[in-house]
C-alpha cells in the first residue's frame, strides 16, 4: 500500500505530457513492478490487520489511476476494466469510480463510442451511490465530453446525465 501511494504521488507530480519528465514514467514502471511483487508474496506477519483488505483488485485499480495521471491511457483503461469487473459485485462505489476512469480513458483514446458505454452505468448508479468524489468524476468525465458536441449519442448521453444529476 505504501509503495502505491509513493508510485500514485510520482505520477501525480510528474506530468510528463507537459514536463517531458520521462524518468517519472520509469519510475512509475518500477514501482508498480515492485509494488505487483511485494502483493504477490502475500501478506507478512508483521502486516498489521488492516492491510487484508487490500488485494489485487485494489492494486490493479490504483495501477490504472497511475496510469491515467501520466496520460498512458490504455494502461489506464485495462486496470481500470479489471477493476469494474472484480469490484461491481461487491464494492459499488469503487466499481463505480473505475467505471468513470474507463470511460475516460476510451475517450482519451479517441473512442468516443466505447466511452459512452463505459460510461451509462455510471449514471445508472449515481443515484444509489451518494458519494462525492463519484459525482465529481462524471462530472469531469462530462465536460471533456464538449470537444464531442457534435456528435448524437454524446448530446443524448449529457442530457440523460444531467437530467439524472438534477433529479
Amino acid at each position: 500500500m505504501v509503495l502505491v501511494k509513493e508510485v500514485w504521488a510520482t505520477a501525480f507530480r510528474a506530468n510528463p505530457s507537459e514536463s517531458g519528465d520521462r524518468h517519472a514514467v520509469k519510475r512509475v514502471e518500477h514501482l508498480l513492478g515492485e509494488a505487483e511483487w511485494v502483493h504477490a508474496r502475500g501478506a507478512m506477519d508483521e502486516a498489521p490487520a488492516w492491510t487484508a483488505w487490500y488485494e489485487e483488485t485494489e492494486l490493479r485499480a490504483e495501477s490504472g489511476n497511475c496510469w491515467r495521471l501520466l496520460g498512458d491511457h490504455g494502461r489506464a483503461l485495462a486496470n481500470a476494466e479489471v477493476a469494474v469487473t472484480k469490484f461491481q459485485d461487491r464494492f459499488l462505489r469503487s466499481a463505480q469510480i473505475n467505471r468513470v476512469h474507463a470511460a475516460d480513458a476510451y475517450l482519451r483514446l479517441e473512442e468516443v463510442e466505447q466511452a459512452l458505454d463505459a460510461g451509462r452505468p455510471a449514471i445508472s448508479a449515481i443515484k444509489a451511490l451518494t458519494s462525492p468524489r463519484t459525482v465529481d468524476f462524471i462530472r469531469r468525465f462530462d465536460r471533456d465530453l464538449d470537444l464531442y458536441t457534435g456528435i448524437m449519442a454524446v448530446r443524448e448521453f449529457r442530457d440523460h446525465l444531467r437530467a439524472e444529476l438534477a433529479a
